[in-house]
């Protein structure tokens, strides 16, 4: 896109617009100004130039079946011709909850909302009516969205986020009442002693822990072996709701989910991203014993006019419809493992200092950082080099490859089961030119 055109564009979108933009982070610091497209396909998006780029923001995600997926236009379609049904029930909403029972482990009884956000404050509400208890265990560079319960400390400057061992609540925004951070017990991830003697100690004040079990908001950090495992007989013990964040790591691995992968079933699940192919649908699921805390069964409330818009309901069976055909993590597969080889072949005959961390369809890297050593938590993600990777990010748009940067920090990257093999092969190409610019 000229400088030009986006020049205009941003102008008239800051005269209407708070910043000229509907989301914080669409103001892309790399940048300048947002990143203007005029529509998407397949592994493609356009700027209003009409310049193609290969897309590796996806949506931050969302579309996971890529951009103008004929059959979720299909499936809106239906929903369409069935009139905007909107606040009612049809058959197609305990369809799909069937369809994310008989998919994801510890899906028994399920809810709809709209954003990941939601999800995670209905699930966190869930919990405590469970439990009778109020505080929430996070971790430090984990992201459950931005309700006043959640955004805090996922990505906390460091000389106000206290002790490693003992890290002091940090609002992430302004607004949130300050009497909330006394609801909010912030530990570091990967740290087994700190979680071991945090949830024994103070298990008859904790509701839940709530987490990643892929950190992607922080360049994708896994869990170290064991770690997950130990999570579980913690959290069972001590009669605590384990709540596994699954709206970005969701369906990215496999059809089950990180839970699968990673072999460790929680007892309430959030979903979002990937689940409707880029149109607005989350999920909040678990045990039913958990779940039927929620009203008419229980007393926790959970309602709104938008939960299970028959639009996002009838594009949610029509992606997990492809997510779960035989084959389709075939595909994803050897994308990734083309995709991740050549970063790391550049990355490595280039001489630089880049850590590439990656699992399933998603990716981060971490710049001025030694491509040898595996990051495992925030804190040491925070020898991230950002003015380096946002002259990356710059340049790799330049180059027609489209990242998007999220304030500067670690962040996601990845693709879409509508990428192919020729679309990766012209990605690393722009990602050589981009990279050739930092030697």
């Amino acid at each position: 896109m000229s400088d030009q055109t986006a020049q205009v564009l941003f102008e008239e979108s800051s005269k209407y617009l708070v910043g000229g933009v509907s989301a914080s982070t669409r103001l892309n610091k790399a940048l300048g100004r947002p990143f203007f497209i005029s529509r998407g396909e397949g592994a493609k998006v356009y700027d209003a130039d009409g310049k193609e780029y290969i897309d590796l923001c996806i949506s931050h995600g969302a579309s996971f079946l890529g951009h103008n997926n004929p059959k979720i236009k299909e499936a809106v379609q239906c929903a369409l011709d069935m009139g905007i049904v909107c606040s009612a029930e049809t058959e197609f909403q305990a369809r799909l909850a069937k369809k994310i029972c008989e998919m994801v482990p510890s899906a028994e009884m399920v809810r709809f909302a709209s954003s990941g956000t939601e999800a995670t404050m209905y699930a966190i509400r869930t919990a405590r009516a469970f439990t009778g208890k109020e505080k929430i265990v996070k971790f430090e560079g984990h992201f459950h969205g931005i309700h006043d319960y959640a955004a805090w400390n996922f990505s906390p400057p460091l000389d106000q986020a206290g002790p490693e061992s003992k890290p002091l609540p940090f609002a992430q925004t302004s607004g949130i009442p300050r009497a909330i951070a006394d609801l909010i017990i912030p530990l570091p991830f990967n740290n087994l002693d700190v979680l071991e003697q945090t949830l024994k100690a103070r298990k008859d004040e904790i509701a839940a822990v709530i987490l990643e079990p892929i950190c992607y908001n922080t360049g994708c950090i896994k869990p170290v072996p064991g770690y997950m495992e130990a999570l579980r007989e913690l959290t069972r013990e001590n009669d605590i709701v384990l709540i596994f964040d699954e709206v970005l790591s969701g369906f990215r691995m496999g059809p089950g989910c990180a839970q699968e992968y990673l072999g460790v079933t929680p007892d309430l699940t959030t979903l979002a991203k990937a689940v409707a192919g880029g149109v607005p649908l989350s999920v909040f699921c678990g045990k039913k014993e958990i779940m039927q805390q929620v009203r008419p069964t229980g007393t926790a409330e959970h309602s709104g006019t938008y939960n299970a818009h028959l639009i996002g309901v009838m594009a949610g069976l029509a992606s997990l419809e492809q997510i779960a055909a035989p084959g389709f993590y075939d595909h994803i597969n050897a994308v990734g493992d083309h995709l991740y080889s050549g970063l790391a072949e550049i990355i490595g005959r280039l001489g630089l200092k880049i850590r590439l961390q990656y699992l399933g369809a998603r990716f981060g890297m971490f710049f001025g950082m030694d491509p040898d050593v595996e990051v495992t938590n925030y804190r040491q993600s925070l020898g991230h080099d950002t003015n380096m990777m946002l002259k990356f990010l710059k340049a790799a748009v330049e180059h027609g490859v489209y990242f998007h940067d999220y304030g500067g920090r670690p962040a996601h990257h990845g693709f879409s089961s509508a990428h192919t093999i020729a679309d990766i092969d012209r990605a690393l190409e722009g990602i050589e030119a981009a990279m050739r610019q930092l030697v």
